[in-house]
Formats: C-alpha cells, sequence, structure tokens
C-alpha cells in the first residue's frame, strides 16, 4: 500500500501535469543512469536536499517516494539519474510541501468532513500495523518448515515439462501457423512475428518449466502429451488458439526452504489471520437486526462453505 505521502504525491503531480509516475518510470527505464556527483560525496550518510524556508527535506525521504513510482519498489538509485529527472520529483515533492502549507493556512484541516477521512485513513493504517504484526507474531518457523514439508510432498513423482508456444486469435490462423511449422518452418521466428503473447513471443514463445496445475487443463493437458520435441496441433483455450512445442520433461525439481519461505508465510499468514478474525467476531457480542427491529442469527464465519446455512444461529465459544 503506498503512503499517504505518495499518495498525494500521485495526485499533485497528475494535477499539475509534472509526470505521471508511469511515464516518469518509462522514462527512467529509457535512459542510461548517468553518474551523479552528489551521489559520489554522501558516503552512505543522510543529507540536505532541499531547503524550503526552515524546513529540509532529507535524501532518504526523496529515495523513499522514488522507490514509490516503480513497481515492487524495484528503484534504481535516484541520485544516478540526470537532473532533469530529479529535478522533476523534487519540485513535485516541494510544491505538495507548498500546497500543504496553504491548506493549513486556510483551516482546510479543520473541516468536519476533512476531518472525518483522516480519521478514517488514521484507522486503517493503525489496523494494517496491528494486523501486520500480528501475522509476523502468529506464524512460527515450525509452521513454516510443516508447510514446506506438505508442499514437497505433494510434488513427489509429479513431473514438469518445458514448453513454447504461438498463440493466435482464430483456429483458421492456428492451422496457417501448424502448416507453415510442417513445411519445416522454425518455430521461435514464427513465435517472435506472429505470437499474440508478447511476452513470450519475444523469446520465441519460451514458457520455460511448469507443472500441470500452472497452465489452464485444454493447455497443459496437451503439453503433457506430447513427446520431446513434438509439436501439438491447434489447442484453444479462453485465451485463443496455441501451437505448442515441447522441448524437455523431467521430474519436478523441489525448491529449497529458503527459494520457498515467503511465499509460504504469505499463504500462512492469510490463514492464521483469519483465523484469528474469525475468533475475535465468535467472541464479541454482535447483535444484528432486521428493518423490523428483530434480531436476527448472525454468522461469525469469514468464509462460509457453499450451500452452507446463513440464516442458521453460530454457537459462540
Amino acid at each position: 500500500m503506498k503512503t499517504s505521502s505518495q499518495l498525494s504525491l500521485a495526485a499533485l503531480l497528475t494535477a499539475t501535469a509534472l509526470f505521471t509516475f508511469p511515464a516518469l518510470a518509462q522514462e527512467a527505464a529509457d535512459k542510461e543512469p548517468k553518474p551523479a556527483a552528489s551521489a559520489a560525496k554522501t558516503d552512505g550518510k543522510d543529507y540536505t536536499v532541499i531547503k524550503l524556508g526552515t524546513e529540509e527535506i532529507k535524501n532518504s525521504e526523496v529515495a523513499e517516494i522514488w522507490k514509490g513510482l516503480f513497481p515492487g519498489g524495484q528503484a534504481p538509485d535516484f541520485n544516478s539519474f540526470d537532473e532533469n529527472i530529479r529535478q522533476n520529483v523534487l519540485r513535485g515533492l516541494v510544491s505538495e510541501r507548498l500546497i500543504y502549507q496553504e491548506a493549513l493556512k486556510a483551516g482546510t484541516d479543520k473541516n468536519a468532513d476533512v476531518q472525518k477521512r483522516i480519521e478514517a485513513m488514521r484507522k486503517q493504517v493503525i489496523m494494517q500495523a496491528f494486523m501486520e504484526q500480528k501475522a509476523k507474531d502468529l506464524v512460527t518457523d515450525e509452521q513454516l518448515h510443516a508447510a514446506y514439508t506438505d508442499k514437497i510432498a505433494t510434488m513427489k513423482g509429479q513431473d514438469e515439462v518445458k514448453a513454447r508456444h504461438i498463440l493466435v486469435p482464430t483456429e483458421e490462423e492456428a492451422k496457417k501457423v501448424e502448416a507453415e511449422l510442417k513445411k519445416g518452418g522454425d518455430f521461435e521466428k514464427i513465435a517472435k512475428e506472429k505470437s499474440a503473447d508478447k511476452s513470450s513471443g519475444a523469446s520465441g514463445g519460451e514458457l520455460g518449466w511448469f507443472t500441470k496445475d500452472k497452465m489452464v487443463p485444454e493447455f497443459a493437458d496437451a503439453a503433457f502429451k506430447l513427446k520431446k520435441g513434438e509439436v501439438s496441433a491447434p489447442v484453444k483455450t479462453a485465451f485463443g488458439w496455441h501451437i505448442i512445442q515441447l522441448e524437455d520433461r523431467r521430474p519436478v525439481q523441489p525448491p529449497s526452504f529458503d527459494e520457498m519461505k515467503d511465499g509460504l508465510r504469505a499463504e500462512l499468514s492469510n490463514k492464521v489471520v483469519q483465523d484469528y478474525v474469525e475468533g475475535l467476531l465468535k467472541k464479541a457480542d454482535i447483535k444484528y437486526y432486521g428493518p423490523d427491529g428483530k434480531e436476527k442469527p448472525f454468522s461469525t464465519t469469514l468464509t462460509p462453505s457453499k450451500g452452507g446455512d446463513l440464516t442458521a444461529p453460530v454457537e459462540k465459544k
């Protein structure tokens, strides 16, 4: 989740047309980072980038906002980009501070509606921080290792395949591709030229290694029936028509505990947090009323089973 500072900065920059986050990220990606003199002199220490009256904006704060411009926070060093890009970001940040100062002078922070919105955001931030910590506390190393053991057990005896594909919109186009391949056409070259899946098409249709459960059933069934080096007939899925080439097959290579640890923690966190919240619901004194003022049964289960009777009384423990 972006911080309120990042969100307000985004709104400001969009409104003033300095730049948009996607446009800036693309501009940064398209330009070769240049060594910055300021970066060479810091020796890893924080320093003041902007003085705005008596207020100072530190390099660490600018770097945090810069990271927010990039998906997942994977941003190149802010100081490695040229002066124009750096000043675009800094102008946006300074403009935000100036607008905030003017808003305080105008008494906008005292507005009743604004106060409600601030309180709602405050609650959200507190709840999120609490639940993040709760998830860390509730997921133990023992649970992670047990979950890893269970995952590895399910992989035993499974195969994974390495394949390429060419995706086209219609059966007619798929048949043309099939005919071209049968005449000796190069699969990788055709994938680059004709595949509607531009991501894999750029690498000749390469999909890498995958297990059967990672693909839609129609695609997976066709791919796993192929022998090494074989090419499939056209296969229809919800995405279009595929021609699949099987490159290799092998027993599943189980990832290490360290490789799976973060994913397992995320899965377990969802479960323990749900159980924790359901526990709070079951212990709470909750009364549910209909329009007629009569009390009605209230389910404290977050994910009731399909076909379950939501009107049936739920026992509190």
